[in-house]
């Protein structure tokens, strides 16, 4: 090939290219121009219905895509027309065409995705309008399940699409689909953890074990669903942590759901008081204090005194509320209100320590060598008592009864007790008056 008939290849390449854009630039004018028509339609619809709302809000963009590439593919297509009826047929001219035709597949998926978006919010604002909050949870986690695997299917849909549009691809697609059965276990097999996941997730949004807002205890941790996917579930602690767990774990795993039946909790405190506490008027002060709070549902508040042990009694307060939340709120409210009015109007209910101290009065403090002394004296007093009383005990034994001689006799064993541990003093006071230095040794 010359230069000439390189020049003439690349007029005629370059005529083309300008042909098939400045077509495709109108058709996309055209089609932004619709877009822009049917998004206003639907926006002036929308005051009245929240489902063309929603449409609006998801597919504004998607819309304006859709409208831009679907001129462009036009006016390309009409180019292209014209340009094969003067038999010019180029590689370039194919990859054009296969480009704009990818672009209008991927607009269109965008589209489609925006509306399923659109669809899920439409029913969840709908739902949560309604008073019945368990229905508007259900509701809510279904529908985001649902809209997931409809993205999920829309997504894979548009790329089938856009490769099914190369020829090469058109005649693999037969043996692929032959090979089916065999690649479809080996992806199973590979992706065993994440397709179990994924039919997890499906079985909890249609069994409606949890839902979105659904307070929890996983693990000894307590939080709030936010989030169910296909594979994972987010849980958001008090904390403002987020445990992200997998589907899995709640369809192998038991966990506790407060709110599966109703959002209603009841909660529980207990105080250790004094024995004196007054019962009655902590009663009557616990009535004013949930009258007066705000998140006391009304159903019960009651204390009772559950233990009566040792030094102190035990009081138990059970509370009910809308939420477990507010339960929580209303405890700590009520605690610390009880405690303060027991400061100040009751002070001797506090519990406390009772510790008995018996005093012994010393009115003179002896020496040593006094206290021995002491101790003999004592030892020989107790010792002269005691054989007098043997001396009376058989002396009188022939005339008394069986009864008196047994309670002589019983005197008389005491009375050598007394002896004994007389003596026994004696000597541990001799010994400690030796011992420092003072008494006869």
């Amino acid at each position: 090939m010359n230069v000439d008939e390189t020049v003439k290849v690349v007029t005629k390449t370059t005529s083309d290219l300008v042909t098939i854009g400045w077509q495709a630039g109108v058709g996309a004018i055209i089609g932004i121009a619709i877009a822009f028509v049917a998004v206003a339609i639907l926006s002036f619809m929308g005051k009245r219905r929240l489902l063309y709302r929603e449409i609006v809000d998801f597919g504004r963009r998607p819309a304006y895509a859709v409208g831009t590439m679907a001129g462009a593919f036009l006016g390309t297509q009409i180019a292209l027309t014209g340009l094969r009826q003067t038999k010019d047929d180029s590689t370039t001219m194919a990859i054009i065409e296969r480009g704009v035709t990818i672009a209008l597949i991927f607009a269109v998926t965008w589209l489609v995705v925006a509306f399923a978006k659109a669809i899920e919010s439409t029913v969840v604002k709908g739902v949560q309008a309604s008073e019945n909050q368990g229905r508007a949870n259900r509701v809510t986690t279904q529908s985001q399940i649902i809209r997931r695997v409809a993205e999920a299917i829309i997504i894979i849909a548009g790329l089938v699409s856009a490769i099914m549009t190369f020829p090469t691809v058109q005649f693999a697609m037969g043996s692929l689909l032959a090979s089916a059965g065999l690649a479809s276990v080996i992806a199973g097999m590979a992706a065993r953890s994440m397709l179990g996941n994924v039919f997890a997730g499906l079985q909890l949004a249609t069994t409606d074990a949890i839902r979105v807002d659904d307070i929890v205890v996983v693990d000894d941790e307590q939080g709030t669903i936010e989030e169910i996917t296909l594979t994972y579930v987010v849980m958001r602690t008090w904390d403002e942590r987020r445990l992200i767990l997998p589907s899995t774990h709640f369809t192998e795993n038991p966990f506790a759901n407060w709110t599966r039946g109703g959002s209603q909790s009841t909660g529980t405190f207990t105080l250790d008081l004094d024995w004196r506490v007054p019962i009655a008027a902590l009663r009557a002060e616990l009535a004013r204090l949930v009258a007066a709070s705000t998140v006391w549902d009304g159903r019960q508040a009651t204390l009772d005194v559950s233990d009566a042990v040792g030094d102190h009694v035990t009081v138990r307060v059970v509370l009910t509320g809308a939420t477990p939340g507010a339960v929580g709120d209303l405890k700590s409210y009520v605690r610390e209100e009880l405690v303060t009015w027991l400061q100040r109007e009751a002070p001797y209910a506090l519990p406390r320590t009772r510790v008995e101290v018996e005093q012994v009065e010393v009115t003179q403090d002896l020496s040593a060598e006094q206290v021995a002394r002491a101790a003999e004296e004592i030892v020989a007093k107790q010792k002269a008592g005691a054989e007098d009383t043997i001396e009376t005990v058989v002396d009188d034994s022939s005339s008394t009864t069986t009864e008196v001689e047994g309670e002589t006799t019983a005197h008389g064993l005491g009375a050598r007790r007394a002896v004994r541990l007389g003596r026994a003093m004696g000597r541990s006071l001799l010994h400690r008056a030796r011992r420092g230095g003072l008494g006869p040794r």
